[in-house]
């Protein structure tokens, strides 16, 4: 009896090792098996989470290297035109500069051949050189000099120089003289293919500077030009096109306004996109209630308002010029938009026209319209261009807000830790959060189950309590039944440790889901609400530009006005 007993005890304590090994894996296999989706979840979460800082990141750090690029290469071009065209300014400052001295009458004749000489020599190629030196001349009454100076200037540049003639004639009060030059500049012109300095003869009819014979003239060829050119549909249709692409390039969109749908809203694109182009209706109405408000300045005088002519036709960059004023004015608009190239680039395309050497009337119209600035235009004569081409820019406005409509997103999107949901506008909230719960509910029940309840330990525990039970004599049954119930209990013990774990983890997964999906949801809200604002907009930059006539941009009569289109 007491050797059964040794041996008895000795292969007791072997399965006993054996078995709390078992059970010690076991437990770490459940316990590994419980947590592992979580983790993988957990993450892809911050692996998201991080990748869209990296983006951030790297997409800030563009736009800020963008931005010190454009300024550095800003200075550069800058210095680049100073360097190649620096001593056109003090040619162009030297035509003001003969003019005042006429009015005066305090520069000798010789000091203006001496300077205008000068000029010459230090301007080669440059059409306004030979045109101050025949103007000199013309002043000093040398024929010879004023008419090879003439020639020269013509062959320049025989567009501007015309064009010239015919505002210093009439700014010298020499009627006939500027009419005649003014018959000679439209016997040059082709409707299809002006020259940007064509401009000119806008202002001059804007500011009604030129008497009603020299007026006649400009008004009935801009008006069969105009006529001409609107009955082919294909040069309307380009015009507006052009105001459809600055439609769509005005809109700004202010990022980090919707943090949460950005981060978990896979159309996230066409929302930003969608509410950017709303958002352009209130910088349409304000960039055309800039323009309208600005009247003619009826107290200038005549003298006064040909030297502003004159000083745009001097001033204006010339066809050598545009490259580098191209490069220009891309950097400008990089500054402008924080380095923000795409849309920099998105708005030099809806300009690139202004800086093509020839184009058409109604081209030209556009440009007026679009960029006095650069176009050589002032403020009246872009007010008059708008009311001109008033019908398209409506057409074109209703275009890009048919365009704008047709692409709102009629359904928003979230995915929140792997679980997608569709609303309208917020108001399916309720049952977003019930899909939620039930989703989680899910998830626990699937954790749970992984969970090994009757695991080998357990068997083990069971067959020893029951071969203790009927096959052995003694108190060995009992030490057996302690040994196979203190396992079920640690089983049981540990079973339920690692669910509580488990539910805890899903809980605080679906809580913070929850939160993620009222964040969505709220701001799905103000979303709408925001776009329904500003796509409203649209009604009234319409009744604005419906409310808008050459008439009141034109210090000329009405019916001369009228007469333009």
């Amino acid at each position: 009896m007491s050797n059964k007993q040794v041996i008895s005890y000795a292969d007791l304590s072997i399965i006993n090792n054996a078995l709390t090994s078992i059970n010690s894996n076991i437990q770490h296999i459940n316990s590994d098996i419980g947590s592992i989706n979580f983790k993988q979840n957990h993450l892809e979460s911050e692996l998201q989470t991080l990748s869209d800082l990296v983006h951030n990141f790297i997409q800030s750090d563009l736009r800020q290297k963008a931005l010190q690029l454009a300024e550095t290469r800003q200075g550069n071009l800058k210095q680049d035109l100073q360097i190649k065209f620096g001593y056109y300014a003090e040619v162009r400052r030297m035509a003001s500069g003969i003019l005042q001295a006429v009015d005066t009458g305090v520069v000798s004749d010789d000091s203006l051949k001496f300077s205008t000489e000068e000029v010459m020599l230090k301007a080669p190629g440059y059409w306004l050189a030979p045109a101050l030196v025949a103007l000199s001349a013309w002043i000093r009454d040398d024929k010879e000099t004023h008419q090879k100076a003439l020639n020269e200037a013509l062959k320049r540049d025989d567009h501007k120089t015309t064009l010239f003639f015919m505002l210093i004639m009439r700014r010298l009060q020499r009627s006939e003289a500027s009419f005649k030059w003014l018959e000679r500049y439209f016997m040059l012109q082709d409707p299809y293919n002006l020259d940007k300095e064509f401009i000119i003869i806008l202002e001059a009819v804007t500011t009604g500077v030129f008497p009603p014979a020299s007026r006649q003239l400009m008004t009935s060829s801009v008006s069969s030009w105009l006529e001409i050119l609107t009955k082919e549909d294909d040069f309307v249709n380009k015009q507006k096109q052009r105001w459809v692409e600055l439609f769509e390039a005005s809109g700004q969109f202010q990022n980090g306004k919707y943090p949460i749908l950005k981060k978990f809203s896979p159309t996230w694109s066409s929302l930003s996109k969608s509410l950017k182009d709303v958002k352009a209706h209130e910088e349409i109405k304000t960039k055309f209630e800039d323009i309208i408000s600005l009247g003619s300045d009826f107290s200038k005088s005549t003298t006064v308002q040909l030297d502003e002519i004159l000083t745009l036709l001097v001033t204006h960059f010339d066809d050598e010029e545009l490259p580098l004023q191209q490069k220009v004015r891309l950097n400008e608009l990089i500054i402008e938009l924080d380095g923000d190239k795409a849309g920099a680039q998105a708005l030099m395309d809806s300009e690139m026209s202004i800086f093509t050497e020839h184009v058409n009337f109604l081209q030209l119209l556009t440009n007026a319209a679009f960029n006095p600035e650069l176009s050589g235009a002032t403020k009246t004569t872009q007010a008059l261009a708008v009311s001109i081409c008033q019908p398209w820019i409506l057409q074109a406005h209703d275009t890009f807000t048919a365009k704008s409509r047709n692409r709102i997103p009629q359904t928003i999107d979230f995915k929140i830790d792997d679980l997608e949901f569709t609303t309208t506008n917020g108001s399916n909230e309720s049952k977003l959060l019930s899909e939620q719960d039930v989703y989680y509910q899910n998830i626990l029940k699937q954790e749970t189950s992984k969970l090994s309840y009757i695991s080998t330990s357990s068997i083990f525990g069971v067959l020893l309590v029951l071969l203790g039970l009927y096959t052995l004599p003694g108190f060995l049954p009992f030490i057996i039944l302690a040994i196979g119930g203190l396992l079920i209990f640690r089983k049981l013990r540990q079973y339920n440790k690692e669910k509580n774990e488990i539910t805890e983890k899903v809980k605080e997964r679906q809580n913070k889901a929850r939160e993620v999906l009222r964040g969505c949801i709220a701001e799905t809200v103000d979303y709408r609400k925001e776009h329904e604002t500003e796509d409203a907009k649209a009604e009234k930059v319409r009744q604005l530009l419906n409310s808008i006539t050459p008439e009141d941009f034109s210090s000329v009569s009405r019916e001369t006005a009228r007469n333009i289109i």
